[in-house]
């Protein structure tokens, strides 16, 4: 009787275990799947112009058809993602802050 109960003690920690490990896993693939997503969706729906290389968290989200905090997340956790910390948050896979429009033209003189 001694030996059973060890026995069922010892294979529900392992099945305990085994369903832990299973979540963990299913969480670590969904955020890989999340980012690879949104990285994607940045590339091709910003370019590195004035005005046009970042988006905002809730755009992105509806772009990508993600809740806003899984969008942020997917953000936060890829580090080709750029945050740019104003408010509202925005993303970039291009640079960190938005470029100037002074960039290309120069400053002019009048």
């Amino acid at each position: 009787m001694t030996d059973q109960l060890v026995l069922a003690i010892l294979s529900a920690v392992a099945i305990g275990i085994l369903g832990w490990l299973a979540v963990l896993s299913r969480a670590k693939v969904r955020v890989a799947f999340d980012r690879r997503r949104v990285y994607r969706w940045l590339c091709s729906n910003t370019r590195d112009e004035a005005g046009q290389s970042h988006v905002d968290t809730a755009i992105l989200a509806k772009g990508t058809s993600l809740p806003d905090d899984r969008a942020r997340r997917a953000c936060m956790s890829d580090r080709r993602i750029f945050r740019f910390a104003g408010e509202p948050e925005m993303w970039s896979v291009w640079r960190q802050d938005p470029p100037s429009v002074y960039e290309k033209r120069g400053i002019l003189t009048l």
